[in-house]
């Protein structure tokens, strides 16, 4: 995970305030927040736990949560996601709920991944997360659901595009995570991601190797196998 520093001007003040009451603050050297603050931790796992209420209150309420996906325009999808990142960074920063702008290039990986993912450049964030909505609009009805493989090659191909694309500086991955449950969901399946231990070294380091398994494969199927191992698992647990 790439780490980073957030400034007074970019926090929440909540968040700034609890920030120089610390001793690394009060020592006098250092007058910004690191992103892996335990401070900052906290806030993220607070605004993803929002965006998993709000998910959830919305299958409550939607019913039927296939035809209510299938019908979704693609404006619908991003307006969503920008939602999602408005509530999940509500208590870290001020400038949030956009998809990345014109010089907001990221790190993605290793140096050197961003040309292998062929990550685009923030002016090219706009069409490009377009591209994503578009694909699940036009693919989500002719999904086979009698077949789990079919399914997990789906939700790879968009995990991956989504994770490829990098709309926003921040939290791109939980987002992803989030979106595939909701596909999963609606096509008869159980979530597979809820609660992805970002802490575990070796589940982290086996979900990244799946992604980096999809440079140069359009069906990711390294990443689709992980998602497909991850739903045996959890019904395994289930059963």
């Amino acid at each position: 995970m790439e780490r980073y520093e957030i400034f007074k001007d970019d926090a929440v003040d909540a968040l700034w305030n609890e920030y120089t009451k610390t001793e690394e603050y009060n020592s006098g050297r250092i007058y910004s927040i690191n992103s892996t603050h335990p401070l900052v931790r906290s806030a993220e796992e607070h605004g993803l736990g929002d965006v998993i209420n709000d998910f959830i209150q919305d299958l409550e309420r939607d019913g039927d949560i296939k035809t209510s996906f299938i019908s979704r325009k693609n404006i619908d999808w991003l307006d969503e996601w920008k939602s999602m990142h408005d509530r999940l960074f509500a208590f870290v920063y001020k400038d949030r709920g956009r998809f990345r702008r014109n010089g907001e290039d990221v790190r993605f990986g290793d140096p050197g991944d961003e040309d292998k993912h062929k990550i685009p450049k923030g002016f090219e964030v706009q069409s490009s997360i377009v591209e994503v909505a578009d694909k699940i609009s036009s693919s989500l009805q002719y999904i086979d659901t009698n077949d789990i493989k079919h399914v997990c090659d789906f939700l790879a191909e968009v995990h991956y595009q989504f994770i490829r694309v990098h709309p926003f500086n921040d939290g791109n991955g939980r987002i992803a995570r989030v979106l595939v449950d909701q596909l999963s969901l609606s096509l008869g399946y159980i979530p597979v991601l809820a609660g992805f231990p970002r802490t575990n070294a070796d589940k982290k380091s086996a979900y990244h190797a799946a992604i980096q398994g999809c440079i140069g494969d359009a069906n990711c199927k390294t990443l689709s196998e992980w998602i497909f191992q991850q739903m045996q698992e959890k019904l395994d647990q289930i059963a």
